[in-house]
């Protein structure tokens, strides 16, 4: 049984603990309600491009050069890979270079720059609506959401909730959509990770604390709770 001046102590912490993390596990409650009560494919915008398996099919009668002619059309920048690939249905060389990624026809061997009609091609491809793109912007550094080095290309599309695709300007790699509902989702995922920066490391000292004083929170009021049961049941027994 605790004594008395003890119960009165763990009272007078419990308290200053739950004003400490209160905010800090309203949050945790908070997010974590909408993370539960909102699909994971409709935050991830599943349901408004084709699946990662939806490839248009790559005309081999078009491939008119070899690797070996592509790495030669950027010999210069010192290639250190190759490889075929299409491009909104267009076979491509991607060279991998020491100073930089590099595309190349793979029907004319001359570099391809993805400028803003192709961007907009390779960004409907990919969005299963036909005809909804509103404007496509080049942006000199891709932001975070977009997941992508460098310059890209922000295209937005018709519909709720601003969805958006991003273009590499490198590549042509193109995002997985973005929109409000998971810009929401990652605002709120940040929060309660308690980083504010990545929003990916789930180890901050932040969370540590937090996590040590909440978990301390409930271990002092299980104990508070135990005494005055234990308290009332001494009593009942005392003649």
């Amino acid at each position: 049984m605790i004594s008395p001046r003890l119960a009165r102590r763990i009272a007078s912490i419990h308290k200053w603990l739950g004003l400490i993390v209160g905010l800090q596990l309203v949050v945790w409650t908070g997010t974590g309600l909408f993370f539960a009560a909102i699909h994971i494919t409709d935050i991830r915008g599943e349901s408004l491009v084709h699946p990662a398996s939806h490839v248009a099919p790559m005309d081999g009668a078009r491939i008119r050069i070899s690797s070996t002619d592509a790495l030669k059309a950027v010999a210069e920048d010192r290639p250190i890979e190759v490889s075929l690939r299409p491009l909104a249905g267009e076979p491509v060389y991607e060279v991998r270079g020491e100073i930089g990624t590099f595309l190349v026809s793979a029907e004319t061997g001359v570099r391809i720059v993805i400028d803003e009609p192709r961007a907009r091609a390779i960004a409907q491809e990919k969005w299963i609506e036909q005809d909804a793109i509103l404007a496509a912007e080049l942006l000199e550094l891709a932001p975070k959401e977009s997941g992508l080095p460098g310059e890209a290309w922000s295209v937005r599309f018709k519909g709720e909730g601003n969805p958006t695709l991003y273009v590499s300007a490198v590549n042509g790699r193109i995002s997985a959509p973005r929109t409000d509902l998971w810009r929401t989702y990652d605002f709120l995922w940040q929060l309660h990770l308690m980083d504010w920066g990545l929003n990916e490391n789930f180890n901050t000292p932040w969370m540590v604390a937090a996590a040590i004083f909440a978990l301390s929170t409930v271990l002092l009021g299980v104990a508070l709770l135990v005494h005055r049961f234990t308290r009332g049941l001494i009593r009942k027994e005392t003649p």
